[in-house]
């Protein structure tokens, strides 16, 4: 489906699927934001928080498309005469039991604070539950910090004319053993009120991804090289990133006439040093039987706290986060 010559190479059935897929490509349609899954977080609240996104597209109130071009009013998420509070910047730093409830501290704005409430859910890196619920078994602590988070470098670039990409053909590029292991032009969305203009000589956002992860010494195995890889990600400056950018692109597309230097107008890195939830690798790790698995056994709730997070179903994806949530919630309901 995406050109790979993988599936060619295995024959007769390889080449068929292929053929396959590229005539249903053009019929299939993925829901896609423009700022991936921060509009769905946008969503969550405003179906929590109805004030804080007042719909003023003209679109239904309740309409995903709204959420795009509405503008968030957030002194409206944390009122006290609201039914849902919703505070930010605030640390949890201790998670514990209490007769009849939880017990919650956190830090805002350097000072500490505690909340008590009937149950918790803590949906967060399951690595740190570790640290914020000291009454956790020794070996569910072991369970929750077996997963490592994968660290990612997502650099979005957005040049003046996107004519000498779009000259090349494709939408996405793979590119083994470059800086940037894929490179692809942000997908063209229109939705609601908002409009996809990178057509053409228009302005064009290109994603660049690259995982910082050092070759393998024959003695590591991928969680090892998650951590690595996190360290290299915090020691990299922004100027290695703005020239390999560069460089790359220009290799790419300069034969199209793309210079760097004249057609880029702004670099944004994002670095995730704890970005995508840990799959188990079949090279590295164990099949362990059903429910032994060690993000099922490090999940368990704990008297009235309940974990989430696709950390806890081992998997990096917003449906993920999703049955995860959905299973807390029933723990307390139940």
């Amino acid at each position: 489906m995406l050109g790979y010559p993988g599936a060619n190479s295995v024959g007769y059935t390889g080449k068929l699927l292929n053929k396959l897929m590229d005539s249903l490509v053009d019929n299939i349609s993925f829901p896609v934001f423009p700022d991936g899954n921060a509009s769905v977080a946008r969503l969550l609240v405003r179906k929590l928080v109805p004030a804080v996104a007042p719909n003023t597209s003209g679109a239904s109130s309740n309409a995903m498309e709204s959420i795009l071009t509405d503008r968030f009013d957030y002194s409206q998420l944390d009122r006290s005469d609201a039914p849902v509070r919703i505070r930010l910047n605030s640390t949890a730093v201790n998670v514990k039991n209490i007769d009849d409830g939880v017990e919650v501290s956190y830090v805002q704005n350097g000072k500490p604070y505690k909340v008590q409430a009937r149950h918790s859910i803590l949906a967060c890196y399951n690595g740190l539950i570790s640290h914020l619920c000291p009454e956790l078994p020794e070996a569910q602590k072991e369970n929750l910090k077996y997963g490592v988070k994968v660290p990612l470098v997502m650099t979005s670039v957005l040049i003046r004319s996107g004519a000498s990409v779009h000259a090349s053909g494709p939408v996405q590029y793979q590119c083994p053993g470059s800086y940037f292991s894929v490179v692809t032009k942000a997908p063209p969305v229109s939705l609601g009120d908002y409009r996809d203009g990178s057509r053409g000589d228009n302005p064009l956002v290109l994603v660049m991804l690259h995982a910082p992860a050092p070759r393998n010494n024959g003695q590591q195995n991928a969680r090892d090289l998650y951590r690595l890889g996190r360290h290299k990600l915090y020691t990299t400056t922004f100027e290695t990133y703005e020239k390999e950018v560069k460089d790359q692109l220009t290799a790419m597309f300069g034969g199209n006439g793309f210079d760097a230097e004249q057609d880029i107008e702004a670099i944004t890195v994002n670095r995730w040093s704890h970005g995508y939830s840990y799959e188990y690798n079949s090279l590295f790790d164990p099949e362990w039987e059903e429910g032994q698995a060690p993000h099922e056994l490090g999940r368990a709730a704990i008297g009235r706290i309940s974990i989430a997070n696709s950390d806890s179903e081992a998997q990096a994806y917003l449906h993920s986060a999703i049955d995860a949530a959905a299973r807390a919630v029933n723990e307390i309901i139940g």
